[in-house]
């Protein structure tokens, strides 16, 4: 596994070097099939926010990517609660992976139990004028103070297994994905326990509900 270490505002030890390398080597162990990992060292120069001056984040590209970032007063204490997130993540990934194959009902059929059950869809889905490309927009919502930011990316079909596995490397509640079974927009989130639900979006061809109405 590849090691980039960057320090933005300051300058990164060789001691601080050490103590990252030896970090990543427990986290490459939980994370074997991992190409690269990197850590960035931020140190904050606004005085107000001397509690949280120092500030580690840590990037691993493994089958998706995992990040998580931590703060402190001091730099090796933010390397040790960034460290222990990233452990957490994967250790919880592992677990999930494990209950999955110890007689549980395949992901795919209890999905389709979930939507049988409901029978409920989304209607119709108000979209943006002009996507924005490859960047984040901040679009102010008109005549309130409210700012809504908008992001655009590029995604492979995939699994619902295979999103929920995204959605716990990034550590979210829910994960946008292209479905590979439907075809259809789709996002996986998290229930109680260890059990999940899925939501796909059914577009409606406009011209054909505009000729059923005329």
């Amino acid at each position: 596994m590849d090691i980039a270490i960057v320090g933005r505002h300051t300058r990164v030890t060789d001691d601080m070097r050490e103590r990252i390398n030896a970090k990543m080597e427990k986290i490459a162990a939980l994370a074997p099939k991992a190409t690269r990992v990197e850590i960035h060292v931020v140190h904050e120069r606004n005085p107000r926010l001397a509690a949280d001056a120092e500030r580690v984040e840590i990037t691993l590209h493994d089958r998706g990517v995992i990040r998580v970032e931590a703060s402190a007063d001091d730099r090796v204490a933010a390397l040790e609660l960034a460290s222990a997130r990233i452990g957490d993540r994967l250790r919880k990934l592992h677990e999930r992976r494990a209950h999955r194959h110890q007689g549980a009902p395949a992901i795919r059929e209890v999905v389709k139990a979930d939507a049988a059950a409901s029978d409920s869809r989304v209607k119709s889905v108000e979209t943006w004028e002009g996507a924005p490309g490859d960047s984040v927009r901040e679009i102010p919502l008109d005549g309130t103070p409210i700012v809504i930011r908008s992001k655009t990316h590029t995604a492979e079909p995939m699994s619902v297994s295979e999103a929920i596995d995204q959605m716990e490397l990034v550590g979210h509640d829910f994960y946008l994905f292209l479905d590979s079974d439907s075809h259809l927009p789709s996002a996986v989130y998290r229930r109680r326990g260890w059990t999940y639900g899925v939501i796909h979006i059914d577009p409606v061809d406009v011209d054909t509900e505009e000729r059923k109405s005329a």
